[in-house]
């Protein structure tokens, strides 16, 4: 059997393992030592989900060939998060010049520029997922003085009336969520991770 962490083959022995079980249990004990957490699992090319697991935890590893990790460290996570602040400022650069893009008749670059906040928004909640994995290091993250929850929990409404701006091309409720509401709202979220 064959182990393969982020596409890197692992050189193991193994000892007393006799299930993917066995072997799975082995690596997490290593991971949990290194700060690092599995995200997905696949054996002999399929993948493993949550209700998967147990079934194919007991497969012998007699009759596994390979099994593939993907694996994420804390650290990773820490990057991830300092490179979605350099991200979101430049975002928060763009959403500025809404407003002056809307009145000039620069309306597809107002649509870029909202499409990359979406862009932006969306890696920033994968980061977050990823991030509850290691709790003791981001589970205090706080922005405008709330857990990233709650702050996502305020900004999604806010986000939703900015689509919904677009979609009926109120450009005048465009601009100022972008500048007023949006903007204010990115820069204390980049504010709260860029340090970590």
């Amino acid at each position: 059997m064959e182990l393969f962490i982020n596409g890197q083959k692992l050189d193991i022995t193994l000892e007393d393992e006799k299930t993917a079980g066995d072997v799975l249990r082995s690596f997490e004990k290593t991971a949990d030592q290194n700060r690092c957490a599995t995200v997905a699992i696949q054996i002999d090319g399929k993948k493993i989900d949550a209700e998967a697991f147990d079934e194919a935890a007991k497969a012998p590893i007699d009759n596994i060939k390979r099994i593939d990790l993907t694996v994420v460290s804390e650290d990773a996570v820490c990057d991830a998060f300092k490179e979605a602040a350099a991200d979101i400022k430049d975002t928060v650069e763009l959403l500025a010049q809404i407003p002056a893009q809307l009145q000039g008749g620069g309306d597809s670059k107002a649509r870029a520029s909202i499409a990359r906040l979406a862009d932006t928004v969306d890696n920033f909640c994968h980061i977050i997922a990823l991030s509850t994995l290691f709790p003791a290091r981001f589970g205090a993250i706080k922005a405008d003085g709330k857990n990233l929850s709650a702050f996502f929990e305020d900004f999604m409404p806010v986000f939703n009336d900015l689509n919904g701006a677009l979609e009926s091309g109120d450009t005048v409720t465009l601009g100022d969520l972008a500048e007023y509401e949006i903007s204010p709202r990115l820069s204390a979220l980049a504010e709260a991770v860029k340090n970590l």
